[in-house]
Formats: structure tokens, sequence, C-alpha cells
């Protein structure tokens, strides 16, 4: 009876040294989960990446987490809510360690949290399909650009092209400017009508230091976004955490920002109820102006001053309720600590662009035959736009699936256009003949003459809308998703326009008849007013883990035109494959959707002022095929995107583009098509820096109904871009930086001005151009005494060249007469190499 009391014993031993020897090989990872109000978070999902896709575990109604782990490794441990941002924590486990790591999740609205995870660079965001920036939105200051802001940015993204640096709009995949959507917190934004050129503008609207986020989306995108036929970028402007401030001084701009938050005076663990953020820029580019080749006074000058403010009434936090779904499953429906959100903003922008030009030399033409032409000046040119726009938001959720937010807006601009400007041109043939004593000097002259320009255009527009939308989940896990709402939209628009213009090389007007003309004659008095109703419902299914389906359609109706619209739009998203972490590498998006663009305003009206209301809505029907591959290279992350598509056009309005002006011809109407292909590689050329290149292919061709001509390329048939944004550091001090942004486009479409058959006869030359910029970065954070001293948080200061090359990209072409009465196309080149400085400094 020994032995086996004896065994029993030396078993129990063993077993108990193997238990031990086995736990001595693990650690523990513990903690509790909370919210920004310090309250525990029950039902977070808390899952190690990297490894085997069991380990996961749940927190419980206390907000408690527990995980055993073997040693000799670091773990990266997400924490994931369908009410709050998921985070992600990083830690070392070591031989019998138990780590009390505490983890805080923070509400959606709020970003820009160091532990929480991003989406990866230009990926596909699971629900809305969009591309997610590649890169923090604060970087966008970094990037050497003549006018830094969002707008931008997008240049480099994928389907886009662009013909200027010195305008924030962009053409999508053969659309032109007025077909794009841009949204700051939801907020429709809308650009100028008068401007004529790219140096009018001044900056886009949205401010790189309030941004967050975007998202960008050039076809395909869901129900819930306009009625424009090409593209939606998406702007999010933070909400504050605690006071940050940036100073921006440079030869060219000035930017300031500051926001904050305020003190919760019974808590101070828990956030205040009110935030404000507020940003002034000052735009000035009469240095780039000077190197152009018109001469004269420039005095550009660009203000802009936006601002929002939330205030989240008190709440009470209210505990989980559970509900039985079916039998055996439970869910748990959550309340939001903050049920109600109060957000106001306003922008107002005041930008003057005064020229009194002096002389011109222009010389064009081949290696063969070389012209030159010479102009001297007497006048001045005054434009002025002037915008305001004011929005109040509230957003109310009952429950963390359930949400509805209304928004008020008034948008009001007022334009003008005065100028009085007489040219005497003298039009010369250059000696090009290299042997030649008087190689490079005028040789003969062919024309002389005189171009006069008057103007009196005043233009204001009003835009009143409001709109509710809501969103709805069905569960935790966001099985169903619906979103849905309504907006109203009525529109005050008054043009009056006064101008004429005349070119003759002979010193007096006449026509073929002898009778007195000029070339362009203008003059009307519009005033439209109308109104909007638009409505739209989107169906979000997750139909498996690796399958999502995205259906709705928009309905809109406009009385001006008196005609309703409906927009069904379908995609598809399919993980095809995954690592072990449950990580997409390899995803396919299929998408497919009418886009309907009724007419605005410019639309309707013809070139003599006069107007056509009898249009019908420009219709895009979209047709796309996508792929978003995630891989490792040289053991860092890389991200291929590309995308093929095609565009069906139909009861399209035919137009003619002048530098960034397009003039529309309303009694036209055309069909027409629009394919390609994007392709963009994103990643860590550098390892830890984000560089991309990006290229694209475009085919675009319309056929004039009627006219028995077949189709010819429309005004935006670029059939090749290519854009790089590369970045660098010294290995031995990365404080030191060099960025390198490179942009190339083939030569787009143009003609004569008013001469609608030929108005796409010609190609622009390839517009290609370098920027490069060499930054020092001084940083504070790790001094604390003298950080809390001051409040700097980082120094970061550049030097940029623009226009590396010293490339003459030509922007558009003024069109003169030599004494045979023979047009010639004179190009207007825009900026040459220019030097830049500025400083940033971040307070924090």
């Amino acid at each position: 009876m020994k032995i086996p009391v004896l065994r029993k014993a030396i078993l129990f031993f063993l077993l108990a040294l193997l238990c031990a020897y086995g736990s001595a090989q693990t650690g523990v990872i513990k903690g509790k989960v909370k919210d920004p109000n310090n309250d525990p978070i029950g039902e977070v999902v808390v899952r190690v990446l990297d490894y085997s896709p069991e380990t996961k575990t749940r927190t419980d109604a206390e907000g408690n987490y527990s995980l055993t782990l073997p040693s000799g490794r670091v773990y990266r441990i997400e924490f994931t809510h369908v009410a709050y941002q998921h985070a992600i924590l990083e830690q070392e486990v070591a031989i019998g360690r138990i780590y009390d790591r505490p983890i805080k999740l923070l509400s959606r609205e709020v970003a820009d949290v160091e532990i929480i995870g991003e989406k990866e660079p230009t990926s596909i965001d699971d629900r809305s399909a969009m591309l997610i920036s590649p890169i923090k939105m604060e970087k966008v200051l970094e990037m050497p650009s003549v006018a830094p802001s969002v707008e931008a940015f997008t240049k480099y993204q994928p389907g886009v092209a662009t013909t200027s640096e010195f305008t924030s709009q962009y053409q999508v995949r053969g659309g032109n400017y007025d077909e794009n959507l841009v949204y700051v917190n939801g907020i429709e934004i809308y650009r100028p009508f008068l401007t004529r050129s790219g140096q009018q503008e001044g900056l886009g609207f949205s401010n790189p230091s309030m941004a967050s986020g975007l998202k960008f989306s050039t076809g395909g995108f869901g129900a819930e976004y306009g009625d424009k036929m090409s593209s939606v970028l998406d702007i999010d402007y933070r909400r504050p955490k605690d006071f940050r401030a940036t100073a921006e001084v440079g030869i060219i701009s000035t930017n300031l920002h500051a926001e904050g938050i305020t003190k919760n005076k019974k808590d101070p663990a828990k956030p205040g109820r009110f935030t404000w953020l507020m940003g002034a820029r000052r735009f000035s580019m009469s240095y780039f102006l000077n190197s152009l080749d018109t001469q004269g006074d420039y005095t550009p000058s660009f203000l802009d001053y936006q601002a929002m403010f939330t205030f989240t009434p008190k709440s009470k936090y209210y505990r989980p309720r559970y509900k039985i779904v079916n039998g055996d499953t439970t869910d748990i429906l959550y309340y939001p600590n903050e049920k109600l959100t109060f957000t106001s903003f306003f922008a107002v922008t005041r930008n003057r662009y005064q020229f009194e030009p002096t002389g011109q030399e222009t010389t064009f033409g081949t290696i063969q035959q070389a012209f030159r032409l010479r102009v001297a000046f007497e006048g001045r040119e005054i434009s002025s736009y002037t915008t305001g726009l004011g929005a109040f938001m509230v957003e109310y959720k009952p429950t963390t699936r359930l949400q509805f937010n209304g928004i008020v807006t008034t948008f009001q601009t007022q334009e003008s256009e005065l100028f009085d400007v007489e040219g005497g041109y003298l039009l010369g043939e250059v000696n090009t003949n290299f042997g030649s004593d008087e190689f490079n000097e005028t040789e003969f002259d062919l024309g002389i003459g005189t171009q006069f320009r008057h103007a009196r255009n005043y233009l204001d527009a009003l835009v009143l809308s409001a709109e509710t939308n809501g969103r709805w989940t069905n569960n935790n896990e966001s099985t169903h998703r619906l979103l849905f709402g309504f907006k109203y939209q009525h529109q005050i628009i008054h043009d009056n326009l006064k101008e004429y213009s005349a070119l003759d090389s002979a010193g007096y007007l006449v026509d073929s008849t002898g009778q007195f003309g000029l070339d362009e004659y203008i003059r009307g008095d519009i005033r439209l007013e109308n109104n909007l109703y638009k409505a739209y419902l989107q169906h979000e299914w997750l139909v498996s883990p690796r399958l999502t389906l995205l259906s709705g359609a928009r309905v809109l109706y406009y009385d001006q035109i008196n005609r309703w619209m409906l927009s069904p739009r379908v995609q598809l998203l399919i993980k095809a494959k995954e690592e072990t972490s449950g990580e997409t590498q390899l995803r396919f998006r299929l998408a497919t959707g009418l886009y309907q663009q009724p007419p605005f305003y410019r639309e309707f009206r013809r070139l003599d002022c006069t107007i056509n209301t009898d249009l019908r809505a420009q219709s895009s029907l979209h047709a796309i095929v996508g792929m978003d591959y995630r891989f490792y290279a040289w053991n860092r992350p890389f991200r291929l995107f590309s995308e093929a598509y095609f565009k069906r056009l139909y009861n399209l309005i035919p137009y003619e583009v002048q530098n960034v002006r397009i003039r529309y011809y309303p009694d036209q109407v055309a069909d027409g098509y629009a394919t390609g292909l994007d392709i963009r590689l994103n990643g860590e050329f550098i390892k830890g820096i984000d560089s991309w290149v990006s290229l694209g292919l475009l085919k675009t061709s319309e056929d004039i109904r009627g006219d028995d001509q077949g189709y010819i390329p429309r005004p935006t048939d670029q059939r090749f871009t290519f854009a790089m944004y590369f970045q660098d550091e010294l290995p031995v001090n990365p404080t030191y930086k060099v960025h390198v942004s490179y942009v190339y486009g083939s030569g787009m479409r143009f003609g004569p001005p008013n001469n609608f058959a030929l108005r796409t006869y010609y190609d622009f030359p390839a517009y290609h151009r370098v920027d490069i910029g060499f930054s020092k970065l001084i940083s504070f954070i790790s001094s604390g005494e003298r950080k809390n001293r001051t409040g700097v948080e980082s120094i970061w200061a550049t030097i940029e060249i623009f226009n590396l090359l010293q490339r003459e990209n030509t922007v558009s072409y003024v069109w003169i007469k030599d004494l045979q009465n023979r047009s010639f196309a004179v190009p207007n080149h825009l900026s040459a190499r220019l030097l830049n400085a500025r400083i940033i400094i971040k307070f924090h």
C-alpha cells in the first residue's frame, strides 16, 4: 500500500514542478479599460495581434481584462469597442512578471491620441470605401507647396490632375473643377465663381492646422455624399483635447492657429464641456508673381479666419442595458456619455487681387522658327472675393447605435471684377541662327496692334440650407448599418456683367462689312432663385467577416429645371486574404452607380450673358474595379492601391477652359466617356518615413449631339499623370530632413476663344514641376522644464526651392493677330525657380 502512495506523491511533485516551470515561462498583462470620464467600459474586445487568433478576451462589467502570454517577445494588444476609438498597446513580456496596464478609450469623435491605432496609409476605409490620407494632417504644412492647403495636397492622389501650382483646384478622372465635392465636418464648401486665373484664388478653403484627417474618393462613392460627378473630399476638423497652438511665418504666408478645452472644475481628471478651435491665415503671392512674363505692380492679399466651437451639456453616465437578441445570444446596448453636442462653425475670407501691368516680353515657337512678343501696358485690374460661411450643428445620440444630427448653413459670396487694361504689342520673328551675330534678336516685325479689355462685373450669391442626417446600427458588430438624411437648399444668385474686349492690328476696329465691332461684348443682369430638395438612404451590410455590401440611392428635385433625379449606387468590398492576426492583406472593391449633377449657375449662362434654363442634369455612370494590397518589403510596410474605371457620360454641357475659368455652352448637349487606370504605391521606402508615387492613365472624349463629327477629346483629356512625394532624413541626425515633390502631366486640350468647333483642337505642353525642401526640427519635448516654462513643443524651419528644374510651364494662351490678320497663340507661363523660407513653431 505504501508504493501507490509514494507514486502519487512523486507524481504530484512532478506535476507541481511542471506547472511552476510552465508559469515561470509566461507573464500576465492586466488592467482596466476606462472612457474619457474614467468610467469603466465593459465588453471591450481585447485581442493580441500578430499572434494566435484565439488569443483574445473581453472586459467584464468593471472594465477589467487579463491575458497570460508566453514570455520573451513584444506583443501588440488591440482594444476595440463599437462606441470608442480602438487603441493598441505594445508590451514586452518577461518571465513571471505581472504588468498592470490601464487603457483609456476615447469616443469616436476624438482623434490624434498617441495610443490610438490609425488607418494604414492609402487604405480603403472599411465602410465608406474611401481613401485615407497617407500622412497626418499636421505634416501637410511641412510639404513644399506654393499654396499649402489640404486641397493642394490632394493633387498628389491617384486620378487627380493639375496644370498650375497657383490654383487649389484639381481635375479628377476627366472631370472639371465644378465636378468635385468638398466637405468640412459635413458642411459643403463652394469655390469662387468669377476667378479667371490661379493667382486670383489665394489659398484653398480648408486650414491644414485645424484638420485631423481626410477621406478622398475619385469615384464610386456612397449615397451619403452629394450630387457631383467626379470626386468627394471629406475633411474633418479636430475636436481639441488640450491646448495647442501653431505659428507659421514665411515669405509668402503666415498661419496662426490655437485650440483648447475648458477644465472640469469638479473633477480635473474629466474633460471639460466647451472646446474651441481657431485659425487665421495670410497669403500673398507677389513674390511669385514678379517672376512671370508680365511685369508690373502685383498686390495680392488673401486673409481668412475660421473658428469652431463645441459645447456638450452635462450628462449622466448610463450603465449598459442588456437585451436578448435570440435564445442563446446576449447583446448589449450602450448609452453614450455625451448624448448631445452643439457645434458652431464660422469662416470669413477676404481675397483682393490688384495688378497694374507695365510690360511683357515672351519668346515662343520652335528652334527652327521663334517669335517674340513685346507689350506695353496701361491700366489696372482689381478683383475682389469676399465670402462668409456660418453653420450651426446639433448632434444627438440616444444610444451608441443611433445618432442624429442637424445642420443649418448660410453661405454668401460677393465678388467683383474691375479692369481697364490697354496693351500695345509688337510681334517679331527671332533670329535662330546660332552662328549669326544677331542670334536671339528680333529680326522682322510681323505685327503691331492694340488690345483693350474693360469689365465691371459684380456677382452676389447666397446659399441657405437645412439638413438632418441619421445613423443606426443593429448590434455592437454593426452587421447592418443604415445612413439616411434629408436636405433643403435655397439659392439666390445675382450676376451683373458689363464687359468687352477689342483686338486689332491696324489701328481701327471694323468687321468684314465695314461696321464698327468688338471681339467680345457682354452685358446682362441675371437673377436666379431656386430650391433643391435632397434625400438619401444607404444600407451597409457586413455579410461576413470578409464581405461587405453597401447599397443606397439619392433622390433630388430641382425646381429651376423642374426635374426629379434618382441616383442608385452599389459597392462591394471583398477581403480576399488576411494575415493570421486578422488584419486585411488583400482586398478588392467593386463599385457602380449613377451620379447626377444638376446645373448650379455657370452652366445656365451663355457666353453673351443670356441664360438657358432648359437643361438636364449632367450624368455619369461609374463602373470601378479596385485592389488594395498590403505587403512587406525589406521588413517595412507598403501598400499598393489600384483602380480601373469606366465612366459613361450623359447630358454633358460642353465647355472650354481658360486658365481656371470654365465657360459653358448650354445650347449644346454631348455624350461621352472616361476610362483609365490609377495606381499608387506608398510605404516606408526609408524606414520609419512615409513616401509615395502614383500613376494615372486616362482617355476621355465626347460626342456633340447633331454635329455628325463623332467623338472628340474633352478639354481635360490628360492621357498620363505621375506624382511623387519622397522624404528622407540624415541617419546620424534624423532632425534634418528633405522633402521632394514631383508632378508630371501630359498636355490637356485647348483652342482659340469663342470658337466652339476648335475648343480642344490643340495640345498644351506637358506640365512637370519639382519642388524640394530642406528642414530642421528642434524639439523641446525631452526638456520638460524648458517646455513648461515657454510652452514651446517644437520649432520646424525649412528652406524650399520651387520649380527646381526651372521649367516654363504653360497655363493658358493669349491670342493676337499680325498684319495679315493671322492669329498667334502666345503662352502664359507659370512661376520660375524661386526660394522660400518658413518657420513653424508649435506650442503645447
